[in-house]
């Protein structure tokens, strides 16, 4: 799986996210994951909704258009949860739960996603 940074105003946010765009890596997303540290996340390439069916801890949903902006925030998404289905979306961003407050993410903020590898 491939690797990347998440960036906002030239400034790492996030350091540590792995970027599923493939049918089998979108599939599994974090099922496999005990959770997530504050610098890591999950990145859904081609994604307009997502689910929290058999996960066993709390995340935010950050839904992106394909440049990055900020398009919907599902704060504190818990477990067994389906979260709306935002048209625009291309990626969503899935966080250590209570990340979007902490780094103050808003709708139309604009987020840079660069390739690690």
């Amino acid at each position: 799986m491939k690797n990347c940074i998440i960036l906002k105003n030239d400034i790492v946010l996030f350091s540590e996210v792995k970027v599923a765009d493939r049918f089998g890596t979108r599939l599994v997303g974090l099922l496999r994951t005990a959770g997530l540290a504050e610098n890591q996340g999950l990145l859904l390439k081609k994604c307009n909704q997502v689910h929290t069916f058999g996960m066993k801890f709390f995340i935010d949903a950050i839904f992106l258009s394909k440049d990055g902006d900020i398009l919907h925030i599902e704060h504190e998404m818990g477990p067994g949860k389906v979260s709306p289905h935002i048209k625009r979306a291309y990626w969503v961003l899935e966080l250590k739960s209570g990340s979007g407050r902490q780094f103050h993410l808003e709708i139309n903020q604009r987020l840079v996603v660069r390739q690690n590898n």
